[in-house]
C-alpha cells in the first residue's frame, strides 16, 4: 500500500508538471478518437494534421490501430484547423475542426476530445435502356434506401447515365430508379458494402418502356368519351404492360402491318383530353381509337396514327377530332326525381319527340350548336331550355318541372282575391275565384307556401272573414289540391282529470290559444273554468289550429298542452290526466337523493305494506320533479359529497318554497398502480399538521397498466390541501409525495401513484479484490447523487433498492488495480494488477531528451500524453495487460522509431527506448513597448524565401513579451515581425524594426528583439474660443455631437477670464474629454444667451472624422450692437438733461458751487420777508433793517468755504 501510495503521488506530480501553466515542461495538445462504428478499417492509414488558417500545415500524427486515438502538440496560443487525412473515398464527419487555442477555455486546453466519426464509402452506377447498353441514361432521379426503409440520400444521372452516393457506411441498401416518364425493367437493386467502394454491375438498372401521349378533342375542346387502343408491330417481342385497364378485345383488321389483338388500352383525361400509355418499349405501333357506349356515336378523324418508340417518350403530333355524334336527354319532375312520361318535346318550335316511361328522348345526327328546347306536359309547367352542345358534352341537361298545378275553393258565390306567398321570400302570386264555384288554379315551383283570402275593410266591417285565416301548404314535386276557405264557428269542449276528489287540483283554468301557420300564438288567448266535474267548454270559436294547456306551476300532468285543428262545429280535446305534484330541490352539486312517504312508521305499525323508496338523481341548480301523493316525505341524500348539517331531511307538497342542499367537501379519490400484491400505506399531512396520520390503501379488483390498483378517498373541502407520503420498505414510489388540492366538485386525482419493484445489485469482482471501491451513478440523471460502496472479503458488493427505470452504470476503482467495465451478464468487475511501461528517449548523441511528448493508446480506450522530465524518462503504470501503441512527439525533432506495438502481459514492466535527431530549430526574442515593458498575446511570425517554400511559422509572445518561433529549417533565410492590423481593435500598428533577416543555422538563434508601437485608441479634442469682448464669453457654450445623434456626447459652459474688464483678450482653450479612435464623424456648435433683440451674431460649428490622434479648431464670435430705430421720449429727454446737469457739477465743481450760493441767498431773502409779517415773540430778535443775521452770513460763508477746499477724485 505504502508502495502504491508513493506511486500515486508521483503520477500525480508529473500530470501536475504537465498540465500547470507556467512549468518548464509545459505541453498542451488537441487529442481525440477517429471513431468507426459498424465497420472493421485500418486506422493506421489515417492521420490527423494541424493547419494554420491560411492552410500551412504544422504538424500531423498518424492514428493509433487499436482505437484510433491520436494527439497532436500545440506549444503556441492562435488560431489552428484540425484536420482529418484519410485515404481516399473515406469520408469522416467532421471533416475538420477550427480552434482558437489559448491555453485555458478551448476544448483542447480543457483536455476534451475531438473526434472524427467515419461516415463510408462510395456506391456508384449507370442505368442502361433495353435494347441500347451502350447510351445511358440521363436525368433518371436514383434514391439510396436502408434496408430499414430509412432514406439515405438521392441523386440524379449524368449525360452517361452515371450515378454516385457518399459517403455511405457499410451495409446492405436499396438502390431505387424513377423518371416522370421512362419505366424501369426493375426499379430497385440491392447492394451490400463491405469494405470499400462498391460499383453496382452493368445491366442492373436498365429502362424497359417510355410514355406515349396524345390529345383527342371536339370542336376544339378536349373530349374524354372515347378509348384508344394500341397495337403493336407484326412480329415485335413486347413485354409491355402499358395498361392498367382491361384491354377490350378489338381485333385490328384495317392494317395488316400490325398485330391483331390491342396491346394496351387509355382513356383521355377528362380536363385535358390526354391520352396515356405507360411503359411503351422501344418500336414501331399503331394508335387507334374506340368507344363502347352503344347509345353514343361518333365520327372521329383520323382513323388510326403511327409512331416509332426510341430512346424517350413520344407525344403524337397529329390529335384525333370528333365531328359528330347523336345526343338524349330526360324530362323530369326533380333533380334526379320522378320521370315525367308523355312529355312533348319541341327542339326549335318543332316537335320531335315524346318522352317515354323513363322521362327519356333522343335527338338523332346533330351537329354540335344552340338549340332551344321547349316541352308541354299536362299539369306541369317548364320554362324554355337554351342549351349548348359539343362533342366535349355530348348529352343534353335534365329538362325540370318549373311549376306544379296548384288549385283550390273560396266558399262564395263572388269573386274573391286569394294571395300565395312563398315561406323565406318575398315572392307572392295572387289569383281571383270564379264567382258561383269560387274554384281557383295556378302554377307554383317546388316549395312551402302561405295561402290566405284577402278581404276589404268593407268585407271586413260586415262581418265577413274566411277561415282559416291562413293556410300552409307544400308543393312537393307534384300538384296540389283541395285548398278551402270558409267561414265557420265551433264548439270546443274537453274535461280534466284530477287525482283523488276535484278539489286536490285546486283552482283551475284552461287556455286556448290560436296558432298560426308556423305553430305560433296569434291573437288573445281565451280561458275556461273547470267544473266541479272537471269538465270545460269554449264557444263560437272559429276554424284553424289552437293549443289547449293547463298550469304546471304545482301540478304534474301527463301532457299539460294539446294542440288540436278545428274543421268541424263541434272539436272534443283529450282530456288532461294529473300525475302528481311538483317538488323543487335547488342543489349545489350533483347528488343522489331517496325519499318516501312519511306515514311508513304508521304503516308498519298496523302491518301495512310501507311506501317504496325512489330516487332521483340531482344536478347542481334548480331541481323539479313529481310526487304522486300529497304529504310530506322523507329524504337521504347520497353520492361523493358530504352536506351541510343543517341540510334538511324532509320536505312537504305544500310548500313552494325549493329545498336547498348545500355540499361541504367533496370525494378525491388517490389510486396506487403497483407490480405487486403489498400492504400500502400512506402518511396523510394536512396544513398545520407535521406529523400527519398513517392510513391503508384498499385493493381494487381492477387492473392497470397491467398492475394491481389501490385506492383511497380523501374527503376535502374547497382549497383543502394534504399530502400523501406512501411508505413500503421494498418497493420505490414514483412520485415519492402527492399533494392533493380540494377543488369545487369530486374528483379522482389526475395522478397516479405507482409503486415498482427496486432494482437490487449484487456483484463482486473476478479475482475477488477486498476494499474496492464501487460507485453507482446515473448517467442521464445528474441530479442524482451517486452510490458507493466496498467490496467485502469475498470481494462482493449490494447496491439497492434502485428505481428501475433509471439508467445506472457501475465503476471499480483501487490503487494498483484496474477494472473492466461492469458485466452485466455476470455481475462482475474483472480485476487486473497493474503493468507500467518505462520509456526513455535519448538525442543522437545518446543524452537524455526533455520535453518530449510521448502518447500511449490501447484497448478499453485507454490513452495518456506525458512529458519527459529531465532525465528523459517517462513510466506508465496504472495499465492493463493487453497491446499498447506508444508514438512520440516534439517539434524539431524526429524519433527512431517514430511509433512502435507494445504487447504488456500480466504484472510485467516493458522498457522502451527512442532516439530522437533534431531537424529543425527555432528563433528566440522580446517584444517590447518604447517604454520597455512586455507587450504579451502579439503574434510574431517568420516566412521564409521563396527558395524554402515561402513556409509560415509563428508564435505568441508571452506575459514577459518573450516568444520562440519552432520548426524552423536549416539553411533558410526567414523574416521575422510582428503580425500588425488597421483600426482600434488591432493589437499593434507597427514594429521597429519593421522586419529582421535571419538565416538559420544548425543551432538556436536568439535575441530576435522587435519593439511595437501600440496603435491609436483616442482622439484628443481641443478648440479655442475667441469672443470680441471678454465679457461675452459667460453667455456661451459649447458640444460635441456624434453625427446621425442628437444627444451631445459632451457639453459644457465656457468659463470668462478672471478679469472680464481687462483689455487683453487671448481667447479660452476648451479640452473636450478623449473620445474613441474609430473613424466616425462628429461635428462642434457654439450656442449662445445673448439677446438676439439687442445683438446681430451667428453661431460657429465646425465637423471633424476621428481617424487622427488629435483635433484642433477655432471658434470665433462676434456679436455686433443693434442701433435703435425710434425718436426719444419725455422720459428719455429727462434723463439726458439731469446727466448733464451731474456733469456739469462734476467738472465745474467752483461755478457750481457759486451758482448754488446766490440760489440760497436768494431764498433766505424770500423767508426773511415772510417772517417779518409775523408777531415776534420773546426769543425772536427784530430787524428793522430786514437784512439777514451777520451771524447766518458768516456761517453760510464758512461752509462754501469749506466745500471748495474738498478735492475732487480723478478718473482714469
Amino acid at each position: 500500500m505504502v508502495r502504491s501510495a508513493v506511486l500515486g503521488l508521483a503520477l500525480g506530480l508529473l500530470l501536475a508538471v504537465v498540465v500547470q501553466p507556467g512549468t518548464a515542461n509545459e505541453v498542451f495538445g488537441c487529442g481525440g478518437f477517429v471513431k468507426n462504428v459498424n465497420s472493421e478499417l485500418d486506422l493506421s492509414k489515417v492521420e490527423v494534421g494541424l493547419f494554420t488558417p491560411q492552410g500551412s500545415l504544422k504538424i500531423k500524427t498518424e492514428c493509433s490501430p487499436s482505437n484510433g486515438y491520436y494527439f497532436i502538440p500545440v506549444y503556441d496560443k492562435g488560431s489552428y484547423v484540425l484536420k482529418v487525412i484519410p485515404p481516399p473515398g473515406w469520408s469522416f464527419e467532421p471533416e475538420q475542426v477550427e480552434i482558437k487555442f489559448d491555453g485555458q477555455t478551448d476544448v483542447c486546453s480543457q483536455g476534451k476530445d475531438v473526434n472524427f466519426l467515419f461516415k463510408g464509402f462510395g456506391i456508384t452506377g449507370r442505368v442502361e435502356f433495353q435494347g441500347a447498353p451502350e447510351a445511358g441514361a440521363r436525368n433518371v432521379r436514383v434514391e439510396l434506401v436502408a434496408e430499414d426503409g430509412s432514406r439515405i440520400g438521392q441523386t440524379i444521372t449524368n449525360g452517361n447515365g452515371v450515378f454516385s452516393f457518399t459517403p455511405i457506411k457499410p451495409g446492405r441498401y436499396v438502390v431505387k430508379v424513377q423518371h416522370q416518364r421512362w419505366h424501369f425493367e426493375r426499379p430497385e437493386y440491392k447492394v451490400t458494402v463491405a469494405s470499400g467502394n462498391t460499383e453496382i454491375p452493368a445491366g442492373s438498372l436498365v429502362v424497359a418502356g417510355f410514355d406515349v401521349e396524345g390529345s383527342v378533342f371536339s370542336d376544339g375542346q378536349p373530349f374524354a368519351a372515347v378509348g384508344f387502343l394500341l397495337y403493336s408491330s407484326q412480329g415485335q417481342k413486347s413485354t409491355a404492360k402499358c395498361s392498367s385497364e382491361t384491354v377490350p378485345s378489338v381485333p385490328n383488321a384495317a392494317n395488316k402491318a400490325y398485330e391483331t389483338n390491342p396491346l394496351c388500352f387509355a382513356t383521355p383525361n377528362k380536363n385535358t383530353g390526354q391520352y396515356l400509355f405507360a411503359g411503351v418499349p422501344r418500336g414501331k405501333y399503331l394508335v387507334r381509337p374506340h368507344f363502347s357506349d352503344s347509345k353514343i356515336k361518333f365520327h372521329i378523324r383520323p382513323e388510326a396514327v403511327e409512331l416509332v418508340v426510341g430512346n424517350d417518350g413520344v407525344r403524337v403530333k397529329e390529335n384525333f377530332e370528333v365531328t359528330g355524334f347523336s345526343v338524349s336527354g330526360r324530362v323530369l319532375r326533380s333533380p334526379n326525381g320522378a320521370s315525367v312520361a308523355n312529355a312533348r318535346v319541341k327542339l326549335n318550335g318543332r316537335e320531335i319527340a315524346t318522352t317515354g316511361q323513363d322521362g327519356a328522348y333522343t335527338l338523332e345526327n346533330i351537329q354540335p350548336g344552340t338549340y332551344t328546347i321547349q316541352v308541354q306536359a299536362d299539369d306541369l309547367q317548364f320554362k324554355d331550355h337554351i342549351v349548348k352542345v359539343s362533342l366535349a358534352n355530348p348529352s343534353l341537361p335534365d329538362v325540370l318541372v318549373s311549376g306544379f298545378k296548384v288549385c283550390g275553393q273560396v266558399v262564395s258565390k263572388k269573386a274573391h282575391r286569394v294571395a300565395i306567398t312563398k315561406k323565406a321570400s318575398t315572392m307572392m302570386v295572387e289569383v281571383t275565384s270564379r264567382e258561383g264555384s269560387g274554384e281557383w288554379c295556378t302554377y307554383l315551383e317546388n316549395g312551402a307556401y302561405t295561402v290566405q283570402v284577402l278581404t276589404s275593410d268593407a268585407e271586413h266591417a260586415s262581418g265577413i272573414q274566411f277561415f282559416p285565416v291562413t293556410q300552409t301548404i307544400e308543393v312537393n314535386y307534384s300538384p296540389v289540391e283541395g285548398i278551402v276557405f270558409s267561414q265557420l264557428r265551433a264548439t270546443v269542449t274537453g274535461e280534466v282529470r284530477c287525482l283523488g276528489r276535484r278539489e286536490s287540483c285546486g283552482e283551475l283554468a284552461v287556455t286556448l290559444q290560436a296558432l298560426d301557420g308556423s305553430g305560433n300564438a296569434v291573437g288573445q288567448a281565451v280561458n275556461a273554468a273547470v267544473s266541479d266535474a272537471g269538465s270545460y267548454s269554449f264557444q263560437n270559436v272559429l276554424p284553424g289550429s289552437y293549443e289547449v294547456s293547463v298550469p304546471s306551476s304545482k301540478l304534474c300532468w301527463q301532457s299539460n298542452t294539446v294542440k288540436i285543428n278545428i274543421k268541424t262545429a263541434k272539436e272534443s280535446v283529450p282530456a288532461f290526466v294529473q300525475t302528481g305534484y311538483i317538488v323543487s330541490i335547488l342543489s349545489s352539486h350533483g347528488a343522489t337523493m331517496a325519499y318516501r312517504y312519511k306515514d311508513t312508521a304508521a304503516r308498519e305499525e298496523t302491518g301495512a305494506t310501507p311506501s317504496k323508496e325512489e330516487e332521483i338523481v340531482l344536478t347542481a341548480g334548480m331541481n323539479m320533479f313529481c310526487v304522486k301523493r300529497a304529504g310530506t316525505y322523507e329524504m337521504r341524500l347520497s353520492g361523493c359529497h358530504r352536506f351541510e348539517e343543517a341540510t334538511a331531511t324532509e320536505f312537504s307538497t305544500a310548500s313552494t318554497v325549493p329545498i336547498s342542499v348545500n355540499a361541504k367537501s367533496h370525494r378525491n379519490v388517490v389510486k396506487l398502480v403497483a407490480e405487486a400484491k403489498e400492504q400500502y400505506r400512506v402518511r396523510v399531512v394536512r396544513d398545520g399538521d407535521s406529523t400527519g396520520e398513517l392510513v391503508e390503501l384498499e385493493l381494487t379488483d381492477g387492473r392497470a397498466d397491467g398492475g394491481y390498483v389501490y385506492r383511497k378517498e380523501f374527503f376535502l373541502e374547497h382549497g383543502e390541501r394534504v399530502t400523501l407520503v406512501p411508505q413500503s420498505e421494498i418497493m420505490l414510489f414514483n412520485p415519492t409525495q402527492l399533494v392533493v388540492t380540494g377543488g369545487s366538485d369530486c374528483a379522482d386525482v389526475s395522478t397516479k401513484l405507482r409503486a415498482t419493484k427496486g432494482l437490487l445489485i449484487n456483484g463482486r469482482t473476478d479475482p475477488p479484490v477486498k476494499d474496492a471501491t464501487i460507485t453507482l451513478f446515473f448517467p442521464k440523471n445528474a441530479d442524482l447523487a451517486s452510490q458507493v460502496a466496498l467490496t467485502d472479503e469475498r470481494g462482493e458488493f449490494r447496491f439497492g433498492p434502485i428505481d428501475p427505470s433509471l439508467a445506472v452504470e457501475l465503476s471499480a476503482e483501487k490503487e494498483s488495480y484496474v477494472f473492466s467495465a461492469f458485466d452485466r451478464t455476470t455481475s462482475s468487475f474483472s480485476g487486473h494488477k497493474l503493468c507500467e511501461i518505462i520509456v526513455t528517449v535519448k538525442d543522437d548523441a545518446g543524452n537524455r531528451l526533455a520535453g518530449v511528448l510521448l502518447s500511449l493508446s490501447g484497448a478499453e480506450s485507454y490513452r495518456k500524453n506525458m512529458v519527459t522530465g529531465e532525465d528523459g524518462t517517462i513510466k506508465f503504470h496504472s495499465l492493463s495487460p493487453s497491446e499498447y501503441y506508444l508514438r512520440a512527439m516534439m517539434k524539431e525533432y524526429e524519433f527512431r522509431p517514430n511509433s512502435r506495438l507494445i504487447t504488456v502481459q500480466e504484472g510485467a514492466t516493458v522498457q522502451e527506448e527512442l532516439v530522437g535527431q533534431r531537424t529543425q530549430f527555432s528563433i528566440y526574442g522580446s517584444l517590447t513597448s518604447l517604454n520597455g515593458e512586455p507587450f504579451p498575446n502579439v503574434a510574431v511570425e517568420a516566412v521564409s524565401d521563396e527558395s524554402c517554400g515561402s513556409v509560415l511559422e509563428e508564435a505568441t509572445s508571452e506575459f514577459n513579451g518573450q516568444y520562440r518561433i519552432r520548426g524552423l529549417t536549416p539553411g533558410c533565410q526567414y523574416r521575422v515581425r510582428v503580425r500588425t492590423g488597421a483600426g482600434p481593435t488591432a493589437a499593434v500598428d507597427r514594429s521597429i524594426p519593421r522586419e529582421r533577416l535571419v538565416t538559420v543555422g544548425k543551432a538556436d538563434t536568439r535575441d530576435v528583439n522587435l519593439i511595437a508601437i501600440s496603435p491609436l485608441a483616442f482622439v484628443d479634442v481641443t478648440v479655442r474660443v475667441v469672443a470680441s469682448q471678454n465679457e461675452h464669453y459667460k453667455t456661451l457654450k459649447i458640444a460635441l455631437y456624434r453625427k446621425g445623434s442628437d444627444s451631445p456626447v459632451h457639453t459644457q459652459r465656457i468659463e470668462p477670464p478672471l478679469n472680464p474688464k481687462s483689455k487683453i483678450n487671448p481667447g479660452i482653450m476648451v479640452f473636450f474629454p478623449r473620445i474613441p479612435f474609430d473613424g466616425k464623424s462628429y461635428h462642434i456648435e457654439l450656442t449662445s444667451t445673448l439677446s438676439e433683440k439687442s445683438y446681430r451674431y451667428s453661431l460657429s460649428a465646425v465637423s471633424f472624422v476621428a481617424n487622427a490622434s488629435s483635433f484642433y479648431a477655432e471658434l470665433p464670435f462676434e456679436p455686433e450692437l443693434r442701433t435703435a430705430e425710434g425718436d426719444l421720449n419725455q422720459s428719455s429727454l429727462s434723463a439726458i438733461v439731469l446727466i448733464a446737469l451731474i456733469g456739469f457739477v462734476f467738472f465745474k465743481q467752483e461755478l457750481a458751487f457759486e451758482l448754488l450760493g446766490m440760489a440760497w441767498a436768494k431764498v433766505g431773502t424770500l423767508a426773511g420777508g415772510a417772517m417779518s409779517n409775523r408777531r415776534p415773540t420773546g426769543k425772536e430778535q427784530k430787524n428793522d433793517g430786514g437784512h439777514i443775521d451777520t451771524r447766518d452770513i458768516d456761517v453760510l460763508a464758512s461752509t462754501i468755504d469749506g466745500m471748495k477746499k474738498k478735492k475732487t477724485k480723478k478718473v482714469s
